[in-house]
């Protein structure tokens, strides 16, 4: 038994298996390499360790480190902490048009808003790297 691994589908296939691949509608991969019994479990490990599979250029099975984009990484928490400003200000919001919000809420609605505005014009733009997103001041949320 051995084993072969597709980029494109970016699965394992097992060549013990082949003529059921071969006969059925995706086929088996023009791009299926072939790996040892031992790559097999040395890229699981390594997946498991979180690690992603790659071809180098002479075609052979490889791991390599995942790349991370930051700032996607930063835009990402950005909208995490806008996504919960927005649900602890919702139901002030509403009090608000209603013209029912309390006077103690009042305050405690503009320093959420004042959070809110100071999330949205952080600049993160130059977030490139993991010193870049951990040098990023975020600001507190209110109490």
């Amino acid at each position: 038994m051995g084993y072969f691994y597709s980029k494109y589908t970016g699965g394992f296939y097992n060549d013990d298996e082949k003529s059921v691949y071969e006969d059925s509608l995706n086929g088996w991969p023009n791009d299926a390499v072939a790996i040892s019994d031992y790559e097999y479990q040395e890229i699981l490990g390594g997946q498991a360790k979180g690690k992603q599979i790659s071809i180098n250029s002479d075609g052979k099975v490889i791991l390599i480190s995942p790349q991370i984009d930051w700032l996607l990484l930063a835009e990402q928490h950005r909208e995490n902490l806008l996504s919960a400003a927005n649900a602890a200000t919702a139901d002030w919001r509403t009090e608000l048009q209603l013209d029912v919000i309390s006077e103690d809420d009042k305050p405690k609605l503009i320093k959420w808003m004042a959070y809110i505005k100071v999330l949205k014009n952080l600049d993160i733009s130059s977030v490139n790297n993991q010193e870049d997103f951990d040098s990023v001041t975020w600001p507190e949320q209110p109490v």
